[in-house]
């Protein structure tokens, strides 16, 4: 089995020109630039292809961003992420509510209006679980 290597694209946004320059780390001349991020990307995994005479299938390129412009992307993934989290949550406790309700004896309606759900999302609940 043979690892195949890990090459680093390095991105600089130019705000003059609105444009992405992108180099490979440690391949001098190996460099593009694109329009729009997602065309940097490709052409600097073809041009690291055409520079390794390989398919582009075939590497393996990390994405290396200015650090301010990660630092505020990041920070968006980590609270998509939390609020992914905190919905599933959400989920599990309504479903518990919802049986904890009607064990207790209310109707699935009444069930609803407590939670302030529709009692056929109530009667979905009931029958996934």
């Amino acid at each position: 089995m043979t690892t195949s290597k890990t090459y680093t694209a390095i991105y600089d946004h130019d705000t003059d020109d609105h444009a992405w320059n992108v180099r490979i780390k440690g391949l001098t001349g190996c460099q593009t630039y694109g329009r729009s991020l997602r065309q940097a990307q490709s052409r600097i995994r073809e041009a690291l292809a055409l520079w390794l005479d390989t398919s582009p299938g075939e590497l393996r390129v990390r994405d290396q961003f200015p650090a301010e412009l990660a630092s505020v992307a990041d920070d968006v993934v980590r609270a998509r992420s939390a609020a992914e989290r905190a919905g599933a949550r959400a989920q599990q406790q309504t479903v518990e509510a919802v049986k904890a309700l009607t064990d207790l004896g209310l109707s699935r309606r009444d069930a609803a209006e407590l939670l302030g759900l529709s009692h056929q999302r109530v009667q979905q609940l009931l029958e996934a679980s």
